[in-house]
């Protein structure tokens, strides 16, 4: 800006001693002139400061507070539960609803364990869904461990871990998962000995163990 006042100065003298001893409408001429110049010289308002992108930010949410399923627990194939959850640096508090026991091709179970299979054992596949009870950022989190059971809640005689056939696909949490409410549905593969079958589910992990939350029919 000091630069085009100074140009505009230095034309406006020059004309003045160009035309000394004019007429006084010519002195006229200059006076334009200089208003035109004085104009010119206003300050350009002040840009606006942007806001602070970290001050818009908002903060996370604080995880809600929930009431937790006691263990020992007996509930009905259809009926939510609240544990807490602790896995793989993901804390928080799960909702588990068993929704339904369902029979397994038996060759293809026999083809998903080779080797570690068992003739004796009839697969099954429990399904049941997966809630964010409390707003924690559980994306990407496994599904808890469920084992089957009897339909009076007893043991079927017969465990499997880690085996997945096509129909009984483990899932996991998809990555965003920190909304309280947000569920996903995911399964396990189950079996039972002779004689025996599974209609339910029990959940045994942590606080659990010694007194699992059981689901039956």
């Amino acid at each position: 800006m000091n630069r085009t006042r100074m140009t505009v100065l230095a034309m406006v003298s020059a004309a003045a001693l160009a035309l000394t001893g004019c007429s006084d409408d010519d002195d006229s001429g200059s006076s334009a002139a200089d208003q035109e110049s004085g104009s010119s010289q206003e300050s350009a308002p002040e840009p606006e400061a942007e806001p602070d992108a970290a001050a818009e930010e908002s903060p996370a949410a604080a995880p809600e507070e929930v009431e937790v399923t006691p263990p020992g627990t007996e509930l009905k194939i259809g009926d939510r539960a609240v544990v807490p959850y602790d896995r793989a640096g993901a804390t928080g508090h799960i909702g588990i609803t068993v929704t339904g026991v369902s029979d397994v091709d038996k060759a293809a179970f026999d083809a998903a364990l080779g080797e570690s299979g068992d003739a004796d054992i009839t697969p099954f596949c429990v399904e049941f869904t997966v809630e964010n009870a409390d707003g924690s950022d559980l994306g990407g989190s496994y599904p808890p461990d469920l084992t089957g059971v009897t339909a009076d809640g007893g043991d079927p005689g017969a465990t499997v871990f880690g085996a997945d056939v096509e129909g009984c696909e483990e899932g996991v949490a998809p990555d965003e998962f920190a909304e309280a409410g947000a569920t996903y549905e995911t399964k396990r593969l189950q079996g039972a000995g002779p004689g025996a079958s599974v209609a339910g589910a029990s959940y045994e992990e942590d606080d659990y163990a010694d007194e699992p939350i059981v689901w039956t029919p």
